[in-house]
């Protein structure tokens, strides 16, 4: 029996159709689908197959294969290639209602061995760009398309070719997303947090804890240990890390900037609001918002942040409705809160909101074990290492081990940078070092609050350092026996640093 085309097809209808159908989806291969079952749909073929060019190869492929059923076809290779191929080079459709005998396709072989009869091809184009091609037939009945067929599916096309078009770069942004957020998870995870040292191991065990645990955090300690870093491996590894991870320097800004910054403005609540602002707590909702050097806020703010805590709350400076806001709070400081409280510079009640958790992140003069290990990662990295330097020798090491490093890692990032620069050959050496690192006598340490466990480690580490590690003279100058020196070295856990490139030596 022959099928016909409806007589009461009416190709705007089914345009207006069809349009609604693909745009209900943004999803790349869902569109794909719903493209391939409203042609075949409308212009009743058995079969259909959507096929596209790659972007980069630009060879063609089948994306879709369905029948009338709407179901995947399996063997989706049982096509007329000769129509498809027509359709590509000269951009114009092809249709055949009885390609056994259409003198066109009497060379075809596919034609016979898959018993094509009624045939039709339309490209896909997008300006004067072909993407691909719509292909549809039909294996048991002739004359299924006529000029009305192909006058609604050349128009589809031009549809089909704009939604794929979006689809295509909708589909390269979530990519593109999905990808930034694994590497940002990547460049924030806890391998990333250089050390091996007790104190940083302490830190990193904490913070592992509270991942998760979704509650405020204090993170106490010099300018330069790696603060933020803690922040942000907190947050691409916790439930939050698909939000927004929002950071704001608190120690630059004067008072009523900072406030406008953290929460918003009205328009028309001073001079210069000429429209609404939305702050900086409104935009990390469902996210993380690290304050850094949170300890300089000043006592009205203080006072907006408790509310924050407590609430979850802002109102926009000159509003007057509140508007709820879910953010997980780290704090960072290189101030003592606790003292900071006692001279009533900040909130008690505030500091105990802040403080669910709080973590000392040690400065590097309290972890000399881990410097090899940060230079060799500074090494490896290409913004850093800009002379493919590789390595430092003995000396040049030991000087790095025994200075003081008030600037911690931040400072130890600038020293490598200027030896970088600095170094004759591949091998950086002491006169590469600034002036003032190789020259500065060590800063005096601070002992109050210090274990004496904690300084007499520091002090047999300082000279195992200074005497290249040798026990047998360590011993001597200390006054102790060597097997004395054993014993502390092994309960202390102190250990010769990792050499960055042991075949590197002083020349």
């Amino acid at each position: 029996m022959t099928m016909k085309v409806p007589e009461h097809l009416d190709v705007l209808q089914s345009l207006y159709k069809a349009s609604e159908i693909i745009n209900s989806t943004m999803h790349y291969f869902e569109l794909l689908e719903k493209i391939m079952d409203t042609a075949i749909n409308t212009v009743n073929a058995e079969r259909g197959f959507l096929m596209l060019k790659n972007d980069k190869s630009k060879e063609m492929k089948i994306e879709v294969a369905r029948n009338i059923n709407k179901e995947n076809i399996i063997n989706s290779k049982e096509i007329s290639m000769t129509t498809v191929y027509s359709a590509l080079d000269n951009g114009e459709p092809v249709l055949t209602s009885d390609a056994k005998t259409d003198p066109r396709l009497k060379e075809s072989k596919s034609i016979v061995m898959y018993n094509l009869l009624s045939i039709m091809v339309v490209p896909i184009k997008r300006k004067d760009t072909i993407l691909g091609v719509i292909y549809v037939d039909s294996q048991t009945n002739r004359n299924v398309f006529d000029e009305k067929s192909l006058e609604f599916l050349s128009a589809f096309s031009n549809l089909a070719a704009l939604s794929i078009d979006n689809a295509r770069m909708n589909n390269s942004l979530e990519i593109e997303n999905k990808t930034l957020k694994r590497e940002m998870s990547s460049l924030f995870n806890f391998d990333n947090i250089i050390g091996s040292s007790k104190k940083i191991r302490s830190v990193l065990e904490i913070v592992k804890k509270v991942i998760n645990a979704d509650v405020p955090i204090l993170l106490e300690g010099e300018s330069g240990t790696g603060k933020g870093l803690i922040a942000r491996a907190i947050h691409f590894n916790s439930p939050r890390k698909d939000k927004k991870f929002i950071s704001q320097y608190c120690g630059a800004l004067p008072e009523t900037l900072l406030e406008s910054e953290l929460f918003g403005y009205k328009k028309g609540a001073f001079t210069g609001a000429i429209s609404n602002k939305i702050g900086l707590f409104e935009a990390a909702d469902g996210g993380t918002f690290f304050l850094d050097e949170g300890g300089d806020l000043s006592m009205t703010i203080q006072t907006k942040l408790l509310r924050v805590l407590q609430e979850k709350k802002i109102r926009r400076v000159g509003d007057t409705d509140d508007r709820n806001v879910d953010v997980r709070i780290i704090t960072a400081t290189n101030k003592t809160l606790e003292e900071e409280v006692k001279q009533g510079r900040f909130r008690e009640d505030l500091y105990y909101r802040l403080k669910v958790v709080r973590i000392h992140v040690p400065p590097l003069r309290e972890r000399k074990d881990d410097i090899p290990v940060l230079i060799k990662s500074m090494l490896n990295r290409d913004e850093i290492n800009t002379r493919n330097i590789k390595g430092l020798s003995d000396n040049a090491l030991a000087i790095l081990m025994h200075y003081d490093w008030p600037g911690n890692i931040r400072e130890l990032e600038n020293v490598i940078q200027h030896a970088i620069v600095m170094a004759d050959s591949s091998i950086i050496r002491i006169d590469d070092l600034p002036s003032e690192v190789i020259t500065k006598k060590p800063v005096t340490r601070v002992y109050v609050g210090r274990t004496l466990k904690d300084i007499e480690r520091e002090h047999i580490l300082d000279i195992l350092n200074e005497n290249d590690f040798s026990r047998k003279k360590t011993a001597k100058i200390l006054g102790i026996s060597l097997r004395t020196l054993q014993y502390k070295v092994k309960e202390y856990d102190v250990v010769k640093p990792d050499k960055i490139n042991d075949s590197i030596k002083e020349d």
